[in-house]
């Protein structure tokens, strides 16, 4: 009999019932389908930046104050720029300290200079800086040096130099750097502080921090309205610099990275072209009238008017001729013809062959070296001459007042006293492009040494921004660039950030294109303390050596590990710095179920990787390469393998454990895996040993028969 809960079978339905269903029914469907609707319409319209945030944060008011200028809805110009540095560094004495050029006097080179050498040529104005630190004693402790103008030098801080506007009309690569400032000075030892007013604190930090992909990491862009996800109108929803996205960083990271480093900051380099840009090649709304154009170099005077082929210095600028890329002006590679130009009499202009953009200064004839010669040694990290020497008698470059600047705070910035700049990170601010760029610029179809951690960092900096990131060459060859220079000579991990779509940005896009941007300095200041070590730890969490649980043994023959690593990695394929180590382990005794098993451990031993062409799947989901250990274990023995990997880099830094920590190891059992033998040859070799035994035993009993045959006569006799 069926059951009563209708399992089996339908529930019958009176007729009396149905007309009392349809009627509640009815009655159900209006508030149903208008639940429904209401849903729906919460779906697609979403949130307003009314429910989630607060006014200031939606009306892009920053909780520093000021004008125009200070909250980013107006360019500053070298005068007022100057002054809001002074301020901060008035404001915040114990972390911010303002400077002008260096003071001078004989640098690390032997050569002799004084404040002036470091003014533009025009209007000789000093390039402004800060330098920020809160380590130990702040900028008003430490050690002070008397060169650069500055304190708060400690030989144990890592130093980071940051430089905007090489090239005078790229407004924006100033302001970026000012932005940075600011919100540096503001929220410098606060914490917990709620930035956008939605109740929470510190949960969307700059980037993907939660590696979802998404730079939205509480999700507040992505639950507005869809219409409304794109505020700085880049065509990209809930994007770098709309409202919502990495918009509650954390206060006490800032202080923690104050206090731990040393900050050079040069927010304008170039202030000679850019009061000039602003002044009179453009003027002062160049947006409407530059906006990818403008004046470019400094105002170096090249023109020849006299008899004499040398420059008059007292001449207006002759924008055919004057200037000097400052961005080609760096001595490492310097010179023609990739990506720069120079003049057929070098320092010289004549009206019949102007200078262009890129034309990257003089040529020193002098010989630095006092050997006779001109010129035989440029700077490119080789000894070109034989001498013994490297880069002693260069062709030319840091020949103007703005890279002698960068070229002395640099070098004469050596605060342990090893004889090298202590600035292992840096960075420059250029436009545009919306691109991240690493070294090298000066050749193509090459490589730095640490390619794959200068793709790693500029990839954290291009996930910030979504700009591209690639090798400097690849958008265009350069020689005698700022990153060559500071990569080539002083081995500092190099990144150029070409901001924004134009070279004067309208003033409405200022402030997002800077909120955009932000994050990237402080990235820059987190790896400063060691940016390859950063880069090789990150790179090997990606990396997986075959566990036990998914290994393959083969039939017979050596077993092969695989290694699944990043392209491009650093890993050195000499055995003695990468490979397998393995050893077996087997039984002292016969197996039973009675006592402990012992066994017995051999030495460990290693075997080398080979790069296969095979690809593979890193942890994070992206394609690797597979390279292989071919371990030699004998096909006779059973019992258990252990194994582990060691991944050394070319640059010596670490020796990588697979599986890590240090020490683990994986372990598999190994069956007996040799032939037992041709069933053919078995039976013969049966045939053989059986027909030896039987005959011997035959032969045998014969000879004992004999033996007793040979006895019985004399018995008898005896008996007898």
């Amino acid at each position: 009999m069926k059951g009563s809960t209708g399992v089996d079978g339908p529930v019958a339905m009176t007729s009396r019932r149905i007309p009392a269903l349809l009627g509640v029914l009815c009655m159900l469907v209006p508030l149903l389908t208008g639940s429904l609707g209401n849903v729906a319409q919460d779906l697609e319209d979403g949130q307003t930046p009314e429910d989630l945030w607060s006014e200031d944060y939606r009306n892009d008011v920053y909780p520093w104050g000021g004008n125009d200028r200070v909250q980013f809805k107006a360019y500053h110009d070298y005068f007022t720029m100057r002054d809001r540095m002074l301020e901060l560094a008035e404001d915040y004495p114990n972390i911010i300290s303002f400077q002008e050029g260096l003071n001078g006097g004989t640098n690390a080179r032997g050569d002799e200079s004084t404040a002036d050498s470091y003014e533009g040529w025009f209007y000789n104005h000093p390039s402004p800086w800060v330098k920020i630190t809160g380590a130990h004693g702040g900028v008003q402790g430490g050690d002070c040096n008397d060169f650069n103008g500055d304190c708060g030098n400690y030989a144990d801080i890592p130093d980071i130099q940051l430089v905007g506007n090489h090239h005078a009309r790229e407004w924006m690569s100033y302001e970026v750097p000012m932005f940075f400032l600011e919100t540096l000075a503001y929220y410098y030892g606060m914490d917990g502080v709620d930035n956008d007013g939605d109740g929470e604190i510190d949960e969307d930090p700059w980037g993907d921090a939660d590696g979802d992909g998404l730079l939205d990491d509480d999700g507040d862009c992505l639950s507005l309205e869809p219409g409304l996800q794109d505020w700085n109108g880049d065509g990209e929803n809930c994007g770098p610099g709309d409202h919502g996205v990495d918009e509650d960083f954390s206060e006490a990271h800032i202080t923690y990275l104050v206090d731990n480093r040393e900050i050079y900051l040069i927010p304008m380099l170039n202030v000679d072209g850019n009061r000039y840009d602003r002044e009179v090649y453009c003027g002062e709304s160049a947006w409407e009238n530059c906006r990818t154009s403008g004046w470019r170099k400094n105002l170096r005077d090249n023109t020849v008017t006299g008899v004499t082929p040398i420059p008059d210095t007292d001449e207006e600028v002759d924008e055919g001729c004057d200037g000097v890329d400052l961005n080609r002006n760096y001595q490492f590679e310097w010179g023609a013809p990739l990506g720069a130009t120079g003049p057929l009499f070098p320092g010289m202009c004549y009206a019949s062959g102007p200078n262009n953009d890129v034309y990257n200064g003089p040529v020193n004839y002098n010989d630095d070296d006092d050997d006779g010669k001109v010129n035989e040694d440029h700077v490119d990290g080789k000894d070109d001459d034989g001498d013994g020497l490297t880069d002693e008698d260069w062709m030319g470059g840091n020949s103007e007042p703005e890279t002698r600047f960068i070229q002395d705070i640099t070098e004469m910035n050596d605060d342990d006293g090893d004889g090298a700049a202590d600035t292992k990170a840096t960075l420059t601010w250029h436009s545009f492009s919306e691109l991240v760029l690493y070294p090298w610029g000066h050749c193509t179809n090459c490589e730095t040494p640490d390619h794959a951690e200068l793709i790693y960092h500029g990839d954290m900096m291009a996930e910030m921004t979504t700009y591209a990131n690639m090798q400097s060459s690849d958008l265009y060859p350069t020689t005698g660039d700022y990153c060559d220079w500071q990569y080539g000579v002083h081995d500092s991990y190099c990144y150029t950030i070409e901001i924004g779509t134009a070279f004067h940005q309208s003033p409405d896009e200022i402030d997002h294109i800077a909120v955009r941007n932000v994050g990237v300095p402080f990235y820059m200041l987190e790896i400063a303390d060691n940016p390859k070590e950063r880069a090789l730890l990150r790179l090997q969490e990606e990396q997986w050596i075959t566990p036990a649980a998914n290994l393959t043994i083969p039939e017979s023959g050596p077993i092969p590990i695989e290694m699944c690593i990043v392209d491009n990695f650093p890993w050195k394929s000499d055995v003695n710095a990468s490979h397998v180590m393995w050893r077996t382990v087997t039984p002292t005794r016969q197996q039973d179920d009675f006592g402990p098993t012992e066994w017995v451990k051999e030495p460990w031993v290693r075997a080398g990787f080979q790069e296969s062409s095979d690809t593979c799947i890193l942890e994070n989901g992206e394609n690797g390469t597979l390279i292989v250990a071919m371990v030699p274990v004998p096909d006779d023995f059973s019992g258990k393998l252990h194994y582990k990997a060691m991944l050394g880099t070319r640059s010596g830094t670490f020796p990588f454990a697979y599986p890590a920590p240090k020490g683990a190891y994986e372990e598999i059992t190994v069956a007996y895996r040799a032939p037992y033998g041709n069933p053919v040859l078995a039976i013969l070799l049966f045939i053989i040993v059986a027909g030896t035994v039987w005959g011997s035993l035959g032969i045998a009993i014969k000879k004992m028969n004999e033996s007793e045959a040979a006895k019985e006569p004399s018995i008898v006799g005896a008996l007898d």
